[in-house]
């Protein structure tokens, strides 16, 4: 009954569109008041699911991704990347993969380089590429969904929290499958501006242009290798990294770029409290709501059900990334990974799943979430960048997630390439 009750009560809140943290802290105290837990533990779960100094790198990686943007730093990366290989057909578009790509490795966020590079990107594909609005508005949408596997990323901090897997070697660990993922973005985008008719880039590759624009870049270039391989070097904790992060950035903008202004710094950390803020009330609201889970016997009927059907590595790691898709489908990114990691993870553990393969996998997955309906905050966000619906653009998005899913298929069957950059290193 007290799983009725959670469950019920939560999808009953979400279909009003009630904000996710209420639903999973209102969820928790009717399931509390039926079974007669005191509600005087609320805070005390609550507090314990955000005090944790690993979740600090959180606020500080979000820090240095406004500042960053607020530092001309886009307009920057787009040039560059646009002067390297923006002269084939449907250049632009593979510009617009690339630059998420790198700004994704700065951010750590898929709607905050949707909203940071949307704005030029977007009419730059439908002035200059000749493209439509729903494939440009699904293009920046699929492109800046791998900014949550490429590090740093926000999703695998979370992660490393639940799990206490080491931050770094998921870092390692995202980078051949955000590449991965990023390539197959390119290739649906040529064959799908072949198709459309669209005309080849004007112009063609000159060296001039090329290293003045890497010198104009290379300080937000440099920003996710000092990130990572402080990390995986193991010179400082990824909250250490994240507060290196926003010193370079106010050095970068304000010193070496010279366009970042008091008025951009208070905008960056006023921003930074509203995301952070949302991010920490989700993990909170999401740790009680596990919590009940829990008190409910639920993890222990998930294990039973799982292990019921098979106990085969490969069988139970796919069931594990159709739950997270289904469910990422309707409920944001973090609150998932805090909802479901402490009761499939050990599940995982069991069967032998590599921790760093399940990690990575599962964000690859959560990134698919961010573009797919109801609840995809990257198509949102692209959306009413360009005022066109989300009907009109998912069927131009089917493709991209198809490319996507081809690469989760290959990292099933190869893990190796999840795993070859953390054996390198060691």
């Amino acid at each position: 009954m007290i799983n009725f009750i959670l469950f019920g009560s939560f999808f009953v809140m979400l279909f009003l569109n009630i904000p996710i943290c209420v639903s999973l802290g209102m969820s928790s105290i009717f399931a509390m008041l039926y079974s007669g837990d005191k509600l005087s533990i609320v805070p005390t779960n609550v507090y314990n699911g955000m005090a944790k100094f690993l979740l600090l790198a959180i606020p500080f990686f979000v820090l240095s991704g406004n500042i960053m943007a607020k530092a001309g730093i886009s307009t920057r990366l787009v040039q560059f990347i646009d002067d390297c290989i923006g002269h084939p057909r449907g250049g632009i578009a593979i510009v617009c993969v690339i630059v998420a790509c790198f700004f994704g490795a700065i951010s750590g966020s898929g709607p905050a380089t949707v909203a940071a590079l949307g704005i030029i990107l977007i009419p730059a594909m439908i002035n200059r590429g000749g493209f439509s609005a729903p494939f440009s508005s699904a293009m920046m949408a699929s492109a800046s969904s791998i900014a949550i596997v490429i590090p740093p990323s926000i999703a695998f901090v979370v992660y490393a929290s639940i799990t206490g897997v080491s931050v770094g070697d998921m870092f390692m660990g995202g980078i051949i499958p955000g590449i991965l993922c990023g390539l197959a973005q390119m290739i649906v985008s040529y064959f799908l501006a072949k198709k459309e008719g669209v005309p080849k880039e004007p112009g063609h590759f000159t060296i001039g242009p090329v290293l003045h624009g890497l010198w104009e870049s290379w300080p937000a270039l440099l920003m996710p290798i000092i990130i990572v391989g402080t990390i995986t070097m193991g010179i400082v904790s990824p909250t250490e990294a994240g507060v290196i992060a926003v010193v370079y950035g106010l050095f970068a903008g304000g010193i070496i770029y010279r366009e970042l202004k008091w008025e951009d710094i208070k905008f960056a950390f006023a921003e930074t409290v509203r995301t952070s803020g949302r991010i920490f009330i989700v993990i909170g609201a999401a740790k009680l709501y596990t919590v009940m889970l829990t008190t409910a016997g639920f993890d222990k009927w998930v294990a039973k059900t799982m292990l019921g059907f098979s106990t085969n590595p490969t069988v139970i790691l796919i069931m594990i990334l159709l739950i997270f898709f289904i469910v990422t489908m309707f409920m944001e990114s973090i609150a998932t990974l805090t909802l479901f990691m402490p009761i499939l993870y050990p599940i995982a553990l069991g069967v032998g799943i590599n921790p760093i393969v399940l990690s990575v996998l599962i964000t690859v997955v959560i990134g698919v979430g961010l573009v797919t309906p109801p609840v995809g905050m990257c198509i949102y966000v692209a959306c009413d960048l360009m005022d066109v619906t989300v009907g009109e653009v998912f069927p131009t998005l089917v493709p991209f997630i198809a490319a996507t899913f081809v690469c989760i298929a290959l990292m099933v069957a190869f893990p190796q390439l999840i795993l070859l950059p953390t054996y390198l290193m060691a």
